[in-house]
């Protein structure tokens, strides 16, 4: 039997939770697991976090970069846009929730693309992409 065991994971937070909560909640949580086993009650696991931490960040739909970006793609593409959150750290979160910039993450292509190991975008989705942020752009600077 090994005598050591190492578990890795990841922990989000989603906005408006306070990370050093949710971590101090996770460790309470394998503290409590830990006590109802005789051998983990005399040998408490350790929990460590390390490596990325990324603070939550979110925008209303209703913001008005929101609504332009919205309308500028209904406009190019005659379908309405899916507007939602998204999983995973990017630098958004930095412009949204320090710099008082409105951010959003938009692009070309299917978002199930997004950093696969297969990633590729079709050339008419990037005209479609670079026409709606031209536009959005034209009207937000307006």
């Amino acid at each position: 039997f090994p005598d050591t065991c190492l578990l890795k994971g990841s922990i989000a937070t989603l906005p408006g939770e306070d990370s050093n909560e949710v971590k101090e909640k996770f460790r309470e949580q394998i503290s409590l697991a830990s006590r109802g086993d005789p051998w983990m009650k005399e040998h408490p696991p350790e929990v460590r976090f390390n490596g990325l931490l990324a603070e939550p960040s979110e925008m209303s739909a209703d913001h008005s970069i929101i609504k332009a970006l919205a309308n500028n793609f209904r406009n190019v593409t005659n379908h309405d846009p899916t507007i939602s959150g998204r999983t995973g750290a990017a630098d958004t979160r930095f412009l949204n929730t320090y710099g008082s910039t409105p951010t959003v993450i938009f692009g070309p292509g299917l978002a199930t693309q997004i950093h696969a190991m297969n990633e590729y975008v079709e050339i008419d989705d990037v005209k479609v992409a670079a026409k709606v942020l031209a536009l959005t752009i034209l009207d937000w600077c307006h």
